[in-house]
C-alpha cells in the first residue's frame, strides 16, 4: 500500500481529469467531489451495448488505472448517487419505475443530507429511505428544514435536479474507436477523414454549419488531448474542416506524446447555426468563389495565430478621422458589415472633399505656411522636407465632437485641405485651431492620396 500526503487541490484536479476522460461515454458529465463522476448516459447506454455493458467498461478501464469503482445507474442522480456509494453490489442498476423499491432499505445517509439532520433522524427511529418516504411532507420540512424534503423528491424523481457538465457538450458529435491502438499522428490523420465526413454530413442534413470543433484524442492510459479549430464564419465543409484539423496535428509533431496509443477519437460540432444556401453550378458542385476561398485563408490564419490576432476594419460613427474605424477581431459575431463608400457619403452628407487611401497613425507636425490666415498653405516642411503647393482645395472643417466624453477634452477644430506639390504628391493637411483664440494653429500632416 502507498500512501501520499493530504493535498484536496491535487485530488480535486486529478478528478477533474478523470472527469474529462469519462466524456467518452457521454458528453454530459460532472465532477462530485471528493470521490464521484456523474454520468447522464441517456441516448448513449446503447453505444456499448446497453447499461450492462457500459458498467461493465467502465470498470474494466478504470481498474486499468487502479481504481476500484463502484456504478448505479438510475432515473434520477440522486438514486444513482445513493445505489453506488450504499448498494449491496459493484455495480446496481435500478430497473424504470424501481426507485421507491431499490431505495426503502438504504440508510438516510443515502439522501446526501448533512451529518447533524442525519443524527437527529436517527434519534427518533427515522434511519431509512423507505420510513422516511411515507411520512408526512409538512411535518418533516417544519422540523427538520426544507432541505430534507427536496433531497427526498429530487431522489424519488418527483423534482427535478439538474447536472452542469465540466466542459461545454458538443451540439453533434462524431466518434471512432480503434480495434489495436494507433501510434502515430498519421493514423489518426487517415481517420479524421471518415470521422469529418460523417460530422459533415450530419450538419448538412440539419441544414447547420458550426463555428468550432474539437477533436479529443484518447490515449490508453486515460490521458485526453483536445484539438480546437475556431472559424470565422459557420461551415460544415469537411474538406475545409479536414484541414483545419489537419494542420493542427501536424504543427503538434514530436511535442504530443503519444504514449501506448491512441484507443478512441471524438469530434465534436459546437456553436451551430442555421446555414445559407449557395450557389450550386451547373455541374452539381458548390462554387468556389473567391469569398469563400478568402473565409478559408482567414480561418487557417485564425487557427496558426489566434482570432485575435487577426482583424477587420469597420467603419465606426465619428468625424473624427482617425477615430472612424475600428479594428476588431473576425471572429466576433452580430456586427453588421458597412459599405466604406456609404458611409462616408452618411459621415459628411455627400459633401465630403473625399478620404486618402492612406492616413498616418498619429498625425505628425509639420511647419507651413499660408498666404492669409485661414487659406491654404502655400509651402510646408514636413521630415526635414520642403514641398511647394501648386494646388489646394478646402477647408472642410470638423469641430470637436462635444457629445462624447473623451479623454482629449482639449481638442480643437481642424480645416482640411487637399493639396498637391510641384512634384504630383498630393497630401491631406490640416490646421488645429482658430486665429481668433489666443493659441496660435498648428498645422499637421494626417494623410496621403494616390
Amino acid at each position: 500500500m502507498k500512501t501520499f500526503e493530504y493535498d484536496p487541490a491535487e485530488d480535486q484536479a486529478d478528478l477533474d481529469k478523470l472527469t474529462l476522460w469519462t466524456i467518452r461515454y457521454s458528453p454530459w458529465v460532472a465532477a462530485d467531489p471528493p470521490d464521484g463522476i456523474i454520468i447522464d448516459i441517456s441516448g448513449c447506454a446503447h453505444l456499448l451495448g446497453g447499461e450492462e455493458l457500459l458498467s461493465k467498461d467502465i470498470h474494466i478501464r478504470l481498474s486499468r488505472f487502479g481504481f476500484n469503482a463502484r456504478i448505479g445507474i438510475a432515473d434520477t442522480i440522486g438514486a444513482a448517487w445513493a445505489m453506488s456509494r450504499f448498494g449491496n453490489a459493484r455495480t446496481k442498476i435500478i430497473k424504470y419505475d424501481k426507485t421507491e423499491t431499490a431505495l426503502e432499505r438504504l440508510p438516510i445517509a443515502a439522501l446526501r443530507i448533512e451529518q447533524k439532520t442525519i443524527k437527529r433522524l436517527t434519534r427518533v427511529g427515522l434511519k431509512t429511505i423507505g420510513i422516511l418516504n411515507h411520512k408526512p411532507r409538512a411535518p418533516l420540512a417544519a422540523r427538520y428544514g426544507k432541505g430534507l424534503v427536496d433531497r427526498l423528491d429530487q431522489v424519488m424523481g418527483r423534482k427535478p435536479e439538474s447536472l452542469s457538465p465540466i466542459a461545454e457538450p458538443p451540439d453533434y458529435r462524431t466518434h471512432q474507436k480503434f480495434v489495436e491502438p494507433i501510434l502515430t499522428l498519421e493514423q489518426i490523420t487517415l481517420s479524421l477523414d471518415q470521422l469529418t465526413i460523417s460530422m459533415a454530413d450530419m450538419l448538412e442534413c440539419a441544414g447547420l454549419g458550426a463555428r468550432q470543433f474539437i477533436l479529443c484524442l484518447y490515449r490508453v492510459d486515460g490521458n485526453v488531448k483536445w484539438i480546437k479549430v475556431r472559424t470565422s464564419t459557420l461551415s460544415n465543409e469537411a474538406s475545409h474542416i479536414i484541414r483545419l484539423l489537419t494542420e493542427k496535428l501536424a504543427a503538434l509533431g514530436e511535442s504530443y506524446d503519444i504514449g501506448f496509443g491512441i484507443e478512441q477519437i471524438i469530434l465534436g460540432a459546437y456553436h451551430t447555426e442555421i446555414m445559407s444556401h449557395h450557389q450550386i453550378g451547373l455541374g452539381g458542385k458548390k462554387e468556389n468563389g473567391s469569398a469563400r476561398e478568402f473565409q478559408a485563408l482567414i480561418d487557417r490564419y485564425g487557427n496558426r495565430l489566434g482570432f485575435n490576432n487577426v482583424g477587420k476594419f469597420l467603419p465606426r460613427e465619428s468625424h473624427i478621422p482617425e477615430r472612424s474605424e475600428q479594428l476588431i477581431s473576425i471572429s466576433e459575431k452580430g456586427v453588421k458589415p458597412h459599405n466604406w463608400k456609404n458611409f462616408l457619403d452618411n459621415l459628411q452628407g455627400g459633401s465630403h472633399l473625399g478620404r486618402p487611401i492612406l492616413l498616418l497613425p498619429i498625425p505628425e507636425p509639420i511647419t507651413a505656411i499660408a498666404e492669409v490666415p485661414d487659406g491654404p498653405p502655400v509651402h510646408f516642411e514636413w521630415r526635414r522636407l520642403k514641398y511647394r503647393i501648386i494646388r489646394a482645395e478646402g477647408p472642410e472643417r470638423l469641430a470637436p465632437e462635444w457629445w462624447h466624453l473623451m479623454p482629449e477634452a482639449d481638442e480643437l477644430t481642424r480645416d482640411y485641405f487637399r493639396v498637391e506639390d510641384t512634384e504630383g504628391g498630393r497630401f491631406w493637411l490640416f490646421r488645429q485651431g482658430l486665429y481668433e483664440y489666443e493659441k496660435t494653429p498648428t498645422w499637421f500632416m494626417h494623410g496621403f492620396f494616390a
